[in-house]
C-alpha cells in the first residue's frame, strides 16, 4: 500500500513537472557527458580480465536541468551504458528551492541519497575515477539511489552554515536487484553538516549521516549505519587547489550464524588527496576499504595515483588511475590501471571535485 502511495505522488509531481516544462518561456539546459576507458589489468580475480587490456565505452550520461517557475525546479540525469546498453534513470527529482517557511526546500523522485557527501556525486566529478568499496558493497556499483522525499533547511551560524536533511525512502536500498520483487517496508535517512570558511582561502565541510532499512524483509530484518564525513579545499587561485576528503561508514545488521541469529558490524573507509599543480593539471592519491556488509570477516583494501589534465573549459578531461587490491581470501593482490577520456557537450562540466 506503501508503495502505490509513492507512485501516486510521484506521477503527480512529474505530470505537474511536464504541464510546467510545456508552459515554460525557457527551454531547460540538456548536456551530454561521454566517458570512455581503457582498462589494463594484472592477475585480476576473473578470467575474463586477467592480465588483458580492454576498451570499453563506459557511459553516455544525458543531463537536463531548469526551472519550472520562479519557486521550483527539475533535473534529469540519464544513463546509457555502453553499446547497446539499457537506459538507466540515474536521478530524476523535481525541488522546491523557495516560497517555504523556515528556509526549507523539498525535494521529491529518484536521486542519490545525501548519506554522507560522496554518494551524491556522480563518478565523473572524481579524479579516482570509481565509486568507493564501501559504496559499492553496501549499495550497489551505483551507491544509494532510490525513490524519496527529502527536506533540507539551511541555517546561517555566524558565519558558517549548518544543513539539516531527513530523507523519506522506498527503503529497497539494501535488497540487491531483485529488490523489486520483494515485498518491504520504507527506509529513511538524515544528514547534519557544518559548512566553515578556514581564512580567506580555504574552507571546510563536516557531515554527520544516518540510515535505516530494511536487509531482510522476509525475516523482518533491520540494518542500522551510520557515516561520518569531511571535506578540505584550500585554493588560492585559479592555478592551485588543495583538497583533501575523507568518509567512513559502519553498518550493523541481524545474520544467520552458527549459533543462530547473530549482529554483523561492518566498516568502510575512504580518503583522498588531489593537488591542482597548474590551472588543467591535477595528480594525487587515495585509500579506500570496505568489509562485507554481512560478514565483516571479509575484507578489500585499495590503493593508488591519478593524474589529470583538463582541456580549455574542462570540455575534455585525460585522466590516469593506477590502483592495487588485496584482501582477505585473495589469492594474491591485483593490479588495475585505467585511462580515462572524459568529454562534456553543453553547460553541465565534468569539473573537478
Amino acid at each position: 500500500m506503501k508503495r502505490v502511495f509513492l507512485t501516486i505522488l510521484l506521477i503527480n509531481i512529474f505530470a505537474t513537472i511536464s504541464e510546467s516544462i510545456a508552459q515554460a518561456p525557457v527551454n531547460p539546459d540538456i548536456s551530454f557527458i561521454g566517458d570512455m576507458r581503457l582498462f589494463g589489468y594484472r592477475n585480476a580475480l576473473s578470467d575474463e580480465y586477467y592480465n588483458k587490456l580492454k576498451l570499453n565505452f563506459e557511459e553516455l550520461e544525458i543531463a537536463g536541468s531548469g526551472y519550472l517557475n520562479p519557486y521550483s525546479r527539475a533535473d534529469v540525469t540519464l544513463g546509457i551504458g555502453g553499446t547497446g546498453g539499457e537506459i538507466d534513470i540515474e536521478e530524476a527529482f523535481a525541488t522546491l528551492v523557495r516560497g517555504l517557511p523556515l528556509n526549507l526546500q523539498v525535494k521529491a523522485g529518484q536521486y542519490l541519497v545525501d548519506f554522507g557527501m560522496l554518494n551524491t556525486q556522480h563518478p565523473h566529478q572524481w579524479s579516482w575515477i570509481q565509486r568507493p568499496l564501501m559504496h559499492q558493497w553496501f549499495f550497489g556499483e551505483e551507491g544509494l539511489k532510490d525513490i524519496g522525499i527529502d527536506v533540507t533547511t539551511l541555517i546561517p551560524v555566524g558565519n558558517n552554515a549548518l544543513t539539516i536533511s531527513a530523507n523519506l525512502l522506498q527503503g529497497d536500498f539494501l535488497l540487491g536487484e531483485d529488490a523489486g520483487d520483494i515485498d518491504h517496508n520504507m527506509g529513511g535517512s538524515g544528514r547534519i553538516s557544518l559548512f566553515s570558511s578556514v581564512g580567506a582561502t580555504s574552507s571546510l565541510e563536516i557531515g554527520v549521516s544516518g540510515l535505516y532499512g530494511q536487509s531482510e524483509p522476509d525475516s523482518n530484518r533491520w540494518a542500522t549505519m551510520g557515516d561520518f564525513d569531511f571535506k578540505y579545499k584550500w585554493r588560492p587561485d585559479v592555478y592551485h587547489s588543495l583538497v583533501i576528503v575523507g568518509e567512513s561508514m559502519v553498518g550493523s545488521r541481524k545474520i544467520d550464524g552458527v549459533n543462530g541469529e547473530e549482529t554483523n558490524s561492518s566498516f568502510g573507509a575512504f580518503s583522498a588527496v588531489d593537488y591542482q599543480f597548474r590551472r588543467r593539471y591535477n595528480a594525487g592519491a587515495f585509500v579506500d576499504y570496505s568489509q562485507m556488509p554481512d560478514d565483516n570477516s571479509l575484507y578489500q583494501i585499495g590503493y593508488g595515483a591519478f593524474a589529470g589534465f583538463s582541456l580549455a573549459e574542462e570540455t575534455y578531461r585525460i585522466s590516469l588511475m593506477l590502483r592495487q587490491d588485496d584482501g582477505k581470501d585473495f589469492e594474491k593482490p591485483f593490479q588495475t590501471v585505467i585511462l580515462q577520456l572524459l568529454w562534456s557537450l553543453g553547460p553541465h562540466k565534468p569539473h573537478q571535485f
